[in-house]
C-alpha cells in the first residue's frame, strides 16, 4: 500500500528536525534575559571561543575505565579555560577536575564515589582556590528516582559574588525529563540571574541585563566552567576492559 504525505506535513517535519531544542526556563526570566551564543565550542575538545566582547581558549577531555566482571566504572576528566576582555586583558583562568565511580549489580547501580567537579581559578596572578564545586545530590522522591536524573548542584564564589548552580533536565514545551543536564541555572541569593543552555554544540548564555561588572564576570566564569565540563552522564565513551 502506498501512503501519500502532503508537502505541508513534510515541511513541518523538516522544520522540526532542523530546529534546536531549548531548555525549560521560568517564563519571567526567559522574557527578560539576553541570549549570547558562546561561539567556537562546536563539540571540540580544544579551541577558542567568543561571547559578547569576551574571548579565550579552552581545553576539555574525559576518560572512562571499567572492569567487566564487577561492572565497575570510573570516569575522570580535566578541563581548563582562560577568559579575556576586548582589550585582551585576562580576567580569569581556570583548571577543573572531574571524578566519579559507579558499581552495578544486577539492575542496581551504586555510587561509592559520587560525581565531583571542582574548578580552581586564578585572577590577576593570584589563586582564588577551588571556587566552583559541583556535585551529585541524593535523589529525593519517587519521581527523581524513577527517572534516575543525574542531578547536579553546587556553588561558586568569584569576585566576591556567590552563585548557586542547579542543573535543568527539562526541555522547553515538553514534559520530557532528560537523564543528563540540558542546562544550568545560576542564582545570586534567591534571584535567577543567568542560565547556561547546553542543547547545541555551542552553548548559549542567558543573562539578565544591567548586572554589575563583578557579578557579570562571576556569571561568565562560572558559565564557562560548566560549558567545558564533560559530564559522564552524557558521555559517548565506550567501556574499556
Amino acid at each position: 500500500m502506498t501512503h501519500l504525505i502532503s508537502v505541508p506535513v513534510l515541511l513541518g517535519i523538516s522544520a522540526f528536525a532542523l530546529s534546536t531544542a531549548q531548555m525549560h526556563l521560568p517564563s519571567d526570566f526567559a522574557l527578560q534575559a539576553e541570549r549570547h551564543k558562546i561561539a567556537g565550542f562546536g563539540g571540540h575538545n580544544k579551541g577558542r571561543f567568543e561571547v559578547e566582547q569576551f574571548h579565550g581558549e579552552f581545553t576539555r577531555g574525559e576518560s572512562r575505565f571499567s572492569i567487566k566482571d564487577t561492572a565497575f566504572v570510573s570516569n575522570k576528566g580535566k578541563s581548563s579555560f582562560t577568559l579575556r576582555d576586548a582589550n585582551a586583558t585576562e580576567i580569569v583562568s581556570a583548571n577543573c577536575i572531574m571524578r566519579k565511580n559507579a558499581v552495578t549489580i544486577g539492575i542496581v547501580t551504586f555510587d561509592p564515589k559520587k560525581l565531583s567537579y571542582q574548578c580552581e581559578f586564578v585572577s590577576a596572578g593570584q589563586s582564588l582556590g577551588p571556587r566552583l564545586v559541583l556535585g551529585q545530590p541524593k535523589a529525593v522522591g519517587t519521581k527523581e528516582k524513577l527517572f534516575a536524573k543525574d542531578l547536579r548542584r553546587g556553588e561558586a564564589t568569584l569576585f566576591d559574588q556567590p552563585l548557586l548552580v542547579e542543573s535543568v533536565h527539562r526541555y522547553k514545551g515538553s514534559k520530557f525529563q532528560s537523564p543528563a543536564a540540558v542546562g544550568y541555572l545560576l542564582l545570586s541569593g534567591e534571584q535567577l540571574v543567568a542560565a547556561l543552555e547546553l542543547t547545541d554544540v555551542n552553548p548559549t548564555l542567558l543573562v539578565l541585563p544591567d548586572l554589575g561588572e563583578e557579578l557579570r564576570h562571576s556569571v561568565l566564569a562560572t558559565a564557562l566552567a560548566l560549558a567545558v565540563f564533560r559530564d559522564p552522564a552524557d558521555s559517548a565513551l565506550e567501556d574499556t576492559f
